[in-house]
């Protein structure tokens, strides 16, 4: 018996599992001076990196913190960078094996440095306690090249069909970029670079013919040390790059994914006709997934025929949307500023809820401000966080569905609201705010059709006495005119124990039907 089969190959990204897990980071910190109290502490993390085993993920990342404090014999507000805190964490994920992909995300979702109160303190503290929350996601993914089965037609068998949205893999590709900074100018007297913090910010992807534009910024602090205190002073720069990823098969209006990894840094530092230098190089890698929507009708099983199957585990997009935020607000500083220095912004503690048709995005703009006091014109700080929560239409949501959200800045500014100086300003700020809402769903599809299952001979009908019935299958090919030949009656005959049969030319393959019995032997 022979058995017409179709099939199509996939790409898609099975999901092997995903777990979070949530971790205290407890240290004591040692200011470099007597501290009146802290002003405030800006936190983020660095350097994440992670390593598959068998049923487990390694995670590491760096933890940094930037502590402004009132010194206490002066009064200013000075800046102590703590030393990278190293966490290092295990997540257990059944089924997840080294080769397979990871897709880690560290968030501090709480951090605070209370004095420590020691002999002899009166009112001044050298030694404080950090407690820090981080949350950590793992999402272990397997890339699974199937070809899955979409058609079987053939004598006596009988296909189970169901239809699937998923995110098809169209191609990947992974490009190499260097950085190398034109040389930025520091104070003549800086002693040497004690470190750099460096994040991307801001990526933009755009898909063209055979390949995915990826635009972006690598924010950098530089911390250094001047003379002859040892203070550690910083200054901030953000530089832009754009990289071509070559992506076999991309095109126009496809969905694209990207990773951006800062792999390498390196810094030193250059002193020409007493002016002193930073030069860095900084190597990133981009890695690019072009994915199409595709909707398709597979098949999930064969009657009449042996099959082999396999259920994957595929996260699809239910649905994405993007909008536009303006975020206005009263900045007030802790004394007079003559005018502002500069403002360093990022978006926190992104989080979406799904609710019918929409999506509930909650997030927190936090600034660092720098402004130039009127009392001695030094440079002081003042940390400022705007929380904001924001609604996204995407069609297609329901409640509880996976959401993921992200964001960037695209503009920030602050404005004296009365003649400087002035404790009173006024922040603009324009953000852009995306949501993907994903489903994870269990697909049993079938992979290849092997052949006819043998029907078994069929048995002689046993004699029937006349004015009883028996059943009767209807096949393929049947009508009631060739049923009633094959059993040697009209087919008036047949209707007659079949009223609910109201259109003697319109039968189903499958359908029970009622033959009457005659004198003869039934076969």
């Amino acid at each position: 018996m022979s058995i017409s089969v179709t099939t199509r190959t996939l790409k898609v990204e099975h999901v092997i599992g995903e777990a979070v897990k949530q971790v205290n980071v407890v240290r004591e910190i040692n200011l470099p001076v007597l501290a009146k109290k802290i002003e405030s502490i800006d936190t983020r993390i660095n350097n994440k990196e992670h390593k598959i085993i068998e049923n487990k993920v390694i995670v590491e990342a760096d933890l940094l913190k930037q502590i402004y404090y009132v010194e206490c014999v002066t009064g200013d507000v000075q800046e102590y960078s703590v030393p990278a805190e190293k966490v290092t964490e295990f997540v257990h994920i059944e089924g997840a094996m080294p080769g397979m992909e990871a897709r880690v995300n560290v968030d501090i979702e709480y951090c605070d440095v209370e004095a420590i109160d020691m002999a002899g303190d009166k009112n001044c503290h050298c030694m404080f306690q950090q407690t820090c929350i981080l949350r950590i996601r793992v999402k272990v993914i397997e890339m699974l090249e199937i070809e899955v089965v979409t058609g079987v037609s053939g004598d006596s068998v009988r296909p189970t069909f169901r239809t699937i949205t998923i995110e098809n893999i169209i191609g990947a590709g992974e490009e190499q970029h260097n950085i190398s900074d034109s040389f930025i100018e520091l104070p003549r007297n800086t002693k040497k670079i004690k470190s750099i913090d460096a994040e991307i910010r801001d990526v933009e992807e755009r898909v063209i013919p055979g390949k995915v534009i990826v635009k972006g910024k690598l924010h950098k602090q530089i911390f250094y040390v001047i003379e002859p205190r040892g203070e550690v002073k910083e200054i901030s720069v953000d530089v832009p790059f754009s990289v071509f990823v070559p992506v076999e098969g991309a095109r126009e209006g496809a969905m694209v994914t990207t990773d951006i990894q800062i792999e390498f840094i390196d810094s030193e530092l250059v002193n020409r006709n007493g002016r002193k230098f930073i030069r860095e190089t900084i190597v990133l890698k981009v890695i690019a997934r072009v994915l199409e929507r595709l909707t398709i009708n597979i098949v999930t099983a064969v009657a009449g025929a042996e099959v082999e199957t396999r259920t994957i585990r595929v996260e699809s997009a239910v649905g994405m949307g993007q909008r536009q935020v303006n975020i206005l607000a009263n900045i007030f500083t802790p004394e007079k500023a003559r005018k502002i220095a500069k403002v360093d912004a990022e978006l926190r503690d992104l989080e979406g809820e799904a609710i019918p048709n929409k999506v509930i995005v909650k997030g927190v703009l936090h600034k660092q401000i720098f402004f130039v006091s009127d009392s001695d014109d030094q440079l002081r700080e003042v940390s400022v966080d705007e929380p904001f929560t924001e609604f996204i239409h995407v069609d297609g949501v329901r409640k509880d569905d996976m959401v993921d959200v992200s964001g960037r800045i695209e503009f920030v500014n602050v404005e004296a609201k009365d003649t400087p100086p002035t404790c009173n300003w006024r922040q603009t700020a324009v953000l852009e705010i995306r949501a993907k809402v994903t489903e994870t769903d269990d697909i049993t599809v079938v992979t290849e059709v092997r052949g006819a299952e043998e029907e078994p001979e069929p048995e002689p009908e046993p004699e029937c006495p006349p004015g009883e019935t028996f059943d009767y299958v209807v096949q393929k090919g049947d009508s009631l005119f060739t049923i009633a030949r094959k059993f040697d009656m009209s087919v008036q005959a047949i209707l007659a124990e079949n009223p609910e049969i109201t259109n003697p030319n319109l039968i189903f393959v499958g359908q029970t039907i009622r033959i009457p019995c005659v004198p003869m032997q039934m076969g």
